[in-house]
């Protein structure tokens, strides 16, 4: 039997994305997201809470939606477009990250019916903090 991995499917500028559900830790709405001064490049802000969220936006301005992400033991927010669904994926389907990333954002792609879907590194968004 295949081994397979649950995958949050999301959207952003214009892609489709996935991280494993393992690294997700839930969604919510980009209302009250508040500027954090002197933020890294791609820090969209930072959500109120305790403790408060950082949120990335790595994969470009993002929509009303904030994908909650968890890597080793930092956790962070992702602005997305929207959060699509749950997909399995083989884990034998998952193709390399094609080459020209500057930024390693992304460590797969997964065809899904005909559409190129990218596998999301969680790891290397943590390390965007």
């Amino acid at each position: 039997m295949a081994l397979s991995t649950t995958m949050v499917c999301f959207t952003a500028a214009g892609g489709a994305y996935c991280l494993p559900v393992d690294a997700t830790r839930g969604v919510r709405r980009s209302a009250g997201l508040l500027t954090l001064p002197g933020a890294g490049p791609e820090v969209a802000g930072v959500l109120p809470g305790d403790p408060p969220l950082t949120v990335l936006s790595s994969f470009g301005p993002g929509g009303e939606h904030i994908l909650v992400v968890e890597s080793g033991s930092t956790v962070f927010g992702l602005r997305v477009d929207a959060v699509t669904g749950l997909r399995p994926v083989v884990d034998a389907e998952i193709r390399p990250a094609p080459p020209g990333q500057d930024r390693s954002l992304v460590c797969g792609t997964v065809q899904d019916a005909g559409a190129l879907l990218m596998v999301a590194d969680a790891d290397a968004l943590a390390a965007r903090l």
